[in-house]
């Protein structure tokens, strides 16, 4: 079971099963090749015995069949030598000195010349393959059968030889590519233990990403989407200190108002300290919010989410009689959490409307890149100076607006989280356009 479970077992355990598998059955075939060549040579051995002998008969002076000579093969002297010949039937029939006093028992000879070849029982339990054709001498009124035959064990011990060696070659064939399979797959997982050698090095520190060049193709793929996830990860852990030392230093004043509250207590202690617990709940509450960790497995849509979000806005911002154009296409869809879209949508259109004169757009698309959304409005806008400085955080370029200058920087760092940005340009109507760069489901 533990082999199953390895890749090194599973490959090397089908490729055993495949060699070994075709092993036998190559085994097998050639053999039973070699049985039927081995049985043709026998056959046609057999037949050119038979036409020797045939070629010894002749007609004596009363029309009857006789033999000028024996056959000189030495084989067919020797008694039971396992190879025999015989002209005629019955009593009167030639016999072979190998046959003794061995006589065959065949079945009825047929009359219409045809070699046949068939198996019948010999002496001392021999099992002979026998030739027989029934010819016709010149002047010999009636036909002679000659019949010839050789015992099968030599056929069979050839052939079991041969099936032998055939076995021990296929066994130590396979005993050789077994070890070239072995060392295929060795060869072939290094990639792999590269790869594992590789995440210990960034695990240990001694580097920051993988380097997919060394790597195949075929798991450079599975590297570069280990660096995505590494960059992912250090975005979301550099996200998480930006947020607990942002969060320390915001809640820094607060705490100094509290304890110089403390120090000269007054009737106005407890509205003081109202005030600033409210404070600090609302900056804890925006750097939990930007310090969760992005879901990348998450989609959300976007004119839902905009469509959610504008009457709130619009209500917040009532007494400045915005109007809206939104144009954003129905089947756009953000891959990530509902809530950091809702919540960069809300920071940047909060952000619009506190400027706007009159108006407020949305637009969206695709690109190449992912999906874009620009939220423009028809505000003083800000010059090209200021626009990186808008998005640092706790920097506010007008204190007369009410907020915390938090809201831009929050969106910027969720953006980044999922691998995009947030980018601050003129827009058309000559306002402010925060573009928003993220990734399409």
């Amino acid at each position: 079971m533990r082999t199953l479970r390895s890749l090194r077992g599973r490959l090397l355990l089908a490729s055993l099963a495949g060699i070994a598998a075709a092993s036998l059955l190559a085994a097998w075939l050639l053999g039973a090749a070699f049985e039927r060549a081995v049985l043709g040579a026998f056959d046609r051995r057999l037949a050119d015995d038979l036409v020797t002998v045939a070629g010894v008969l002749a007609r004596d002076g009363n029309g009857q069949v006789r033999m000028r000579r024996e056959p000189a093969d030495g084989r067919y002297a020797r008694v039971f030598s396992g190879h025999y010949w015989q002209v005629g039937e019955g009593p009167g029939a030639f016999r072979s000195r190998s046959m003794w006093d061995f006589a065959p028992v065949l079945p009825v000879a047929a009359t219409d010349g045809a070699l046949r070849l068939r198996e019948v029982a010999g002496p001392r339990g021999q099992v002979l393959r026998s030739a027989e054709r029934t010819i016709q001498l010149p002047g010999v009124d009636a036909p002679v059968r000659v019949w010839v035959a050789s015992d099968q064990a030599i056929l069979r011990r050839e052939v079991e030889e041969f099936r032998w060696l055939a076995g021990l070659s296929f066994a130590l064939l396979a005993a050789g590519l077994a070890l070239a399979a072995a060392g295929q797959v060795r060869y072939g997982l290094k990639p792999l233990r590269g790869l594992g050698n590789g995440l210990a090095k960034v695990r240990s520190g001694e580097a920051r990403r993988l380097d997919p060049a060394p790597l195949p193709t075929e798991v450079m793929p599975l590297a570069e989407h280990l660096n995505q996830l590494l960059e992912h990860h250090e975005r979301m852990v550099a996200r998480a200190r930006r947020s607990s030392q942002d969060l320390a230093h915001a809640l820094k004043t607060p705490l100094a108002v509290l304890d110089a509250g403390t120090q000269r207590p007054g009737h106005d202690l407890p509205e003081l300290v109202a005030e600033q617990t409210a404070r600090m709940r609302t900056v804890v509450e925006r750097h939990l919010a930007a310090g969760t960790p992005v879901d990348l497995r998450g989609a959300a849509g976007v004119a839902a989410a905009v469509a959610r979000l504008q009457p709130l806005l619009q209500a917040a911002h009532a007494a400045k009689a915005l109007s809206w154009d939104v144009q954003v296409p129905g089947a756009l869809r953000f891959r990530g959490a509902e809530d950091d879209l809702e919540e960069m949508l809300g920071n940047l259109l909060d952000n619009a409307c506190k400027w706007a004169r009159g108006q407020v757009r949305v637009v969206a698309g695709l690109a190449a890149a992912g999906l874009w959304i620009e939220v423009r409005d028809d505000g003083p806008g800000l010059p090209p100076g200021q626009r990186e400085a808008a998005l640092q955080r706790g920097v506010r370029l007008d204190e007369r607006t009410p907020g915390t200058g938090l809201g831009l920087a929050i969106t910027a760092d969720l953006a980044a989280g999922y691998g995009g940005q947030l980018v601050l340009d003129a827009g058309p109507e000559g306002g402010l356009c925060a573009r928003l760069g993220l990734p399409a489901a």
